[in-house]
């Protein structure tokens, strides 16, 4: 049965590691009565936590919905991952959400990862809650925690409710909704007014909202983010738990109070355009328009694609429209998702969150929308890989497999990317983290039967010279009958980094018969491909091809590309020859406390740094660096920061490599090829 859009809350709940945030929901669940039992990631018992991977780690790792009913009204969660190298579950859930809850354990306060992630609720303007965990602890200063919360946050955050002792004293929470907490009350009232103009001047002249006004008036104030409210909770015990549910059906912000969603009828808009104009406004009676936020690949139930409703209302029956590629998808039916389990659904309107199974053509990020309507959301933003190995099958049977079965895991996480790279051949796998990566090999092995074997990528080095000199080769060959000839002069110099490749035809007096010109040029291509000291592509020369000798009966096609081939070597050889390297620009965010740290490991990666820009309590570092050194990067930078340094880098420009270092890749290079 379909619910009525002002009933529907929709939550992401995200958090660090060890927070309490599925804690929280097991907790949620049993409360609520949708689960038997208070389920614990300790003992695999969890409701949320029920994939293999994640049973085996103890730690959430791809997104989990659930509803539950709370005073007549449907409240949805997301339960996300906590830890960073899973943070594209948590992109998807922030644009299906109105709402982010943010959990924080008191002993640790907000981590790195709880601002970057407060970084990516701001970017979809989603409204905020936070939810204080662990207050049972000992030795803890509750005003120091709250200054540090609000210190990082502002001073929108409001608590709600607050434990009435910290420690073993932990009995209850006060409920500043209930009388208690006075103070915080009227703050919260005053930031209630200052949402709107009119409150506003009710306040001045009152001094006071009336409760009418109130829950009038705070759905959408949180949503706008002019309130934050801050709730404690004990996970374990259930303390404060009916509280935080309570005030989520009473105030929290439905589809009807959200107003930041906005469409582009222009489909190559991207994220930064103002082409996305069009707001969207959760209507029933107007045209369907939905968004996919996450997929799942089985090999038995098939492609699952989880869509959030925001305009109009989906059956069915009509199927929809998919805005990237305008064709019109039939649909089997429509699902109701809790945890791990589905149900039938007929309809669904603005503010669900369904699924619908076996939609090949559709991937996260897309609009869905109703026929001859076609508009497009706002692409999603994801962070760049960090780390990159290659694969091979461990056995040959798996290798028409390991394609199709490694797409698919990519179609579920964006932050997870599959290539062969051009220059080496190699099938290489780029994430977020080794353990991103070892995830994904666990669920290739688990779900298409496939193993791999991995070594670290050939770095795509590039070979060039810095000095210019001539070339010559004759090719002869006579084995009874018609021979080969071709002889070919030339020389070559330098160009500029990045300006390419370039032949000159500087043949005079018919000494090279025009017919086998392009063969030389052919010949000269075929060797630059395949690298002449280190077998990588050579870049960045000029060509000058000024004299030969031809045969009128043995000459060919092939003798030419053979000698003009052997010629150019001849000639790179012996125009030192260097090998270039690819520089990587990075951005590393750290907390401020390890920008020193990092600053000198960064030298020992053949790093420069171009400047250091503070961002709230946290130091971005920007440099360059070379991919060698980038790859192996990350492990050292989680090391040094406890886990909460990040990275991302894109590719800057070719530099030539140390000599020292160039002499070790040749010596190698040419011991594997012999």
């Amino acid at each position: 049965m379909p619910h009525r859009t002002p009933d529907i809350r929709n939550f992401a709940l995200v958090g660090h590691g060890s927070a309490g945030k599925t804690a929280t929901l097991d907790a949620l669940a049993y409360v609520a009565k949708v689960s038997p039992r208070h389920g614990s990631t300790d003992d695999g018992s969890s409701v949320s936590d029920t994939e293999p991977e994640e049973q085996e780690r103890h730690q959430t790792l791809t997104s989990h919905i659930f509803h539950f009913p709370w005073q007549g009204k449907y409240l949805q969660f997301i339960d996300t991952p906590g830890h960073p190298d899973f943070i594209a579950d948590a992109i998807g859930a922030f644009r299906a959400a109105e709402t982010v809850i943010f959990t924080i354990d008191c002993p640790s306060g907000p981590t790195f990862n709880t601002r970057r992630l407060w970084s990516e609720a701001d970017r979809v303007k989603a409204g905020r809650m936070l939810l204080l965990t662990k207050a049972d602890a000992e030795n803890l200063d509750l005003d120091e925690i709250l200054s540090t919360i609000q210190g990082t946050f502002g001073d929108r955050v409001v608590p709600i409710t607050l434990p009435s002792s910290t420690g073993a004293g932990f009995d209850k929470v006060l409920n500043a909704m209930s009388g208690d907490l006075a103070e915080h009350r009227e703050t919260l009232v005053e930031r209630v007014a200052e949402s709107d103009d009119e409150l506003m001047e009710r306040f001045f002249e009152n001094g006071e909202l009336s409760d009418e006004e109130l829950a009038t008036a705070l759905p959408a104030a949180i949503a706008s983010g002019t309130v934050i409210p801050l709730f404690t909770i004990c996970p374990t015990s259930e303390k404060g738990l009916g509280e935080f549910m309570d005030f989520c059906a009473s105030y929290g912000p439905s589809p009807m109070d959200f107003h930041n969603r906005f469409a582009s009828a222009n489909p190559d808009a991207d994220e930064e355009s103002d082409d996305f104009n069009i707001e969207v406004e959760p209507d029933s009676s107007g045209d369907f328009l939905g968004l996919v936020f996450k997929l799942v690949s089985d090999p038995f139930v098939g492609k699952m694609s989880y869509i959030r409703v925001l305009r109009g209302e989906l059956c069915p029956e009509e199927g929809f429209t998919l805005a990237r590629t305008g064709s019109h998808e039939k649909l089997g039916g429509l699902l109701e998702v809790q945890g791990k389990d589905t149900g039938n659904l007929d309809k669904a309107v603005p503010g669900t969150i369904c699924a619908v199974a076996k939609v090949e053509s559709l991937q996260i990020g897309d609009t869905v929308c109703k026929d001859g309507s076609i508009l497009h959301l706002r692409p999603f933003h994801y962070p760049s890989s960090m780390v990159a190995v290659a694969v091979t099958p461990k056995s040959r049977q798996d290798e028409q497999k390991i394609g199709p079965s490694l797409d698919k895991l990519v179609a579920e996480d964006p932050t997870f990317h599959v290539l062969r790279d051009p220059a080496t051949g190699e099938l290489v796998v780029e994430g977020l983290s080794q353990m991103h990566l070892d995830v994904m090999f666990s669920r290739l092995k688990r779900r298409y039967k496939v193993e791999v074997e991995t070594h670290v990528p050939t770095v795509p080095y590039r070979e060039t010279c810095i000095a210019g000199s001539d070339g010559h080769h004759r090719h002869k060959k006579q084995s009874g009958g018609k021979g080969q000839f071709g002889e070919v002069y030339c020389r070559i110099r330098p160009r500029g980094r990045g300006e390419g490749y370039q032949f000159t035809d500087k043949i005079v007096g018919g000494s090279i018969p025009r017919q086998f010109i392009p063969e030389v040029d052919k010949g000269v291509q075929s060797v630059m491909a395949k690298g002449v000291i280190a077998g990588f592509p050579v870049v960045d020369v000029e060509v000058e091809l000024y004299d030969g000798k031809f045969h009128d009966v043995d000459s060919d096609q092939l003798s030419f590309q053979l000698a003009g081939g052997r010629a150019f070597a001849d000639a790179f050889e012996k125009a030192k020859p260097v090998l270039l390297e690819p520089i990587m620009d990075l951005e590393v965010h750290v907390p401020s406390r390890f920008t020193g740290d990092i600053s000198s490991n960064l030298s020992t990666h053949r790093a420069r740094m171009s400047g250091i820009d503070q961002d709230g309590d946290d130091q971005v570092i920007r440099c360059t660096m070379p991919l060698k050194e980038a790859r192996s990067y990350q492990s050292q930078l989680r090391s040094i920061t406890a886990g909460e340094g990040t990275f991302t880098m894109k590719f800057s420009h070719y530099d030539p490599l140390p000599a020292n270092l160039q002499q070790e890749i040749v010596a190698q290079r040419k011991q594997e090829n012999e």
